[in-house]
């Protein structure tokens, strides 16, 4: 087993940590970067020299720090900055509204910003919530709106007033999006990133007894494809427990990714699963060199067993599927490619999460019925910022309930079905889009497929189903209904099929729903 300085380090506040590698591994490379790459001891530096710069313009503990930026080694910088001084990260999604970013600063309170030049469209409307321009840093390039700049951190010394921070305290607003639409800010902690991160790990418990991770350790460079916005942590939370180097990458081009896990000896990836079957393409048309490749994390949509047997025959790597959520800082659940496994499923708790599915009433399913996956632990926050309808509802007694329906498997495996905001109710009968979606996937020249609900003035709801095929294929939406005869019963079988260039996605490669919902029915719609 391994694991015990990542175990002791997860008792220790994000710069604690940062500080230990720098005394103890500091020319070792820690950040790589496409322009550049820093050391345990560089990043160090430059944390203490960002964290100097802030604390010199009024910035102190318990101040929400916004970042509105690109995937850059800025941001992480940034990040460990507010870390050391108490401060809160908080990354700004800056493809919403404009009134759900100002709905954002106004909740948090947030009076410093660090932003790039092509965000300045967006800071205008902000203004007014910004009192002090020497708060505002740009990275990069000087805007119009703001006298503060990172670069300002490079005549520094990196002396700034030690605080006493504690690993209980906030240290970043992990945001995800309301049942209103408006962004929440789950309030994290040290520990729970440090928790979080320490599940990766196999170890010894304080009893002696072997604790199963994720297989992580330092051998490993990880690279994180989820969007800057959406768990930025991710980057290095894991990294930082161990000393192994982390790639920050901003961008979900296959092209690039595929040159930049060659560059960098990219081993473990955490992506979602329609990624991996672009960059499988890319890889091979370019004849990039990606062996270097381990294991391919996969959370944020489901994955058939076909689809997971077939991307580990073709990547040679192990494709490890797993659930998370804002709520949780992370991964808790995970099937590790070298323990027992149940092709289809999600896998089994990680450790450290307590896990149940419940009823409507709150009692425990049994194995195989449909019910409401609900979670606690030490990677569990226990609230959004300034949002009481919100945890309340969400957080009761210890347990977050995460609104998704699951089921478990006699041999303790938990089966993703659905959101509970997805259900689609047919005729009376509920319908759960993931089963349509899995049928439709199987079929040879369907790419990728989402379905959603649909009315019909006479039947009321239907499914929806928007399909992406495969280069060149003529396939009809006749000929996938016949297909879905015998594997679906009748009433599941969409009742329109429409045929787009492409299932839209999200900035982190899930599929947007939302999207799809957005754009009036068409059953005669084909863009091929």
């Amino acid at each position: 087993m391994i694991g015990h300085l990542a175990q002791e380090l997860a008792e220790k506040t994000l710069g604690e940590a940062l500080e230990y590698h720098a005394q103890h591994n500091g020319d070792l490379p820690a950040l790589l970067h496409e322009s550049r790459t820093l050391s345990w001891s560089e990043l160090n530096s430059e944390v203490d020299r960002v964290a100097e710069l802030m604390e010199k313009r009024g910035v102190g503990k318990g101040d929400v720090v916004a970042f509105m930026m690109s995937k850059r080694p800025e941001l992480v910088v940034g990040f460990f900055a507010c870390g050391k001084l108490g401060a809160i990260m908080a990354p700004v999604n800056f493809k919403l509204h404009q009134d759900h970013i100002r709905e954002q600063f106004q909740t948090g309170a947030i009076k410093t910003l660090f932003l790039e030049k092509v965000h300045d469209g967006i800071l205008h409307s902000l203004l007014p919530i910004l009192p002090d321009p020497k708060k505002i840093f740009y990275v990069g390039e000087q805007g119009a709106n703001g006298d503060g700049n990172y670069d300002e951190s490079e005549g520094l010394k990196g002396e700034y007033t030690s605080i006493e921070v504690s690993i209980e305290d906030p240290v970043y607003l992990n945001y995800t999006s309301g049942t209103t639409g408006q962004p929440k800010g789950a309030v994290t902690s040290h520990r729970n990133i440090m928790f979080n991160g320490l599940t990766a790990f196999d170890r010894v418990g304080s009893e002696g007894e072997e604790i199963d991770g994720l297989g992580f350790d330092e051998s490993h460079r990880f690279m994180s494809m989820f969007s800057v916005f959406a768990h930025p942590h991710e980057i290095f939370h894991r990294s930082i427990l161990c000393g192994g180097a982390f790639i920050v990458l901003d961008t979900l081009s296959p092209r690039v990714t595929a040159s930049t896990i060659e560059r960098f000896g990219v081993s473990w990836m955490m992506a979602v699963p329609s990624f991996y079957e672009m960059l499988l393409d890319h890889a091979n048309a370019d004849n990039t060199d990606i062996s270097s490749l381990r294991i391919l994390e996969s959370g944020g949509a489901f994955v058939s067993a076909d689809t997971l047997e077939r991307l580990e025959r073709q990547f040679k790597a192990d494709f490890m599927p797993v659930w998370g959520s804002t709520e949780t800082t992370g991964v808790a659940v995970a099937m590790r490619a070298d323990r027992s496994r149940v092709l289809g499923t999600t896998g089994k708790p990680v450790s450290g999460y307590d896990i149940r599915i419940v009823d409507t009433h709150g009692r425990d399913c049994s194995p195989g019925e449909t019910g409401e996956m609900i979670v606690r632990g030490e990677g569990v926050v226990s609230e959004y910022l300034n949002n009481k309808a919100e945890t309340e509802a969400l957080f009761i007694d210890g347990w977050y309930y995460t609104r998704d329906l699951m089921k478990w498997t006699d041999d303790g495996f938990i089966q993703f079905v659905g959101r509970r905001s997805e259900m689609l109710k047919i005729g009376g009968i509920r319908v759960y889009p993931l089963e349509i979606e899995k049928v439709l996937k199987d079929h040879p020249e369907v790419r990728d497929v989402v379905v959603v609900r649909a009315e019909e003035r006479i039947r009321g709801e239907v499914a929806r189903a928007v399909v992406q095929v495969v280069s060149g294929s003529k396939v009809s939406a006749r000929q996938l209904r016949q297909y879905c005869k015998g594997r679906l019963a009748v009433y599941k079988i969409p009742r329109i099929i429409e045929f787009w260039r492409e299932v839209p996605k999200l900035p982190n490669g899930k599929v947007n729903k939302q999207a799809v919902v957005d754009v009036e029915v068409n059953a005669k719609r084909d863009e091929r």
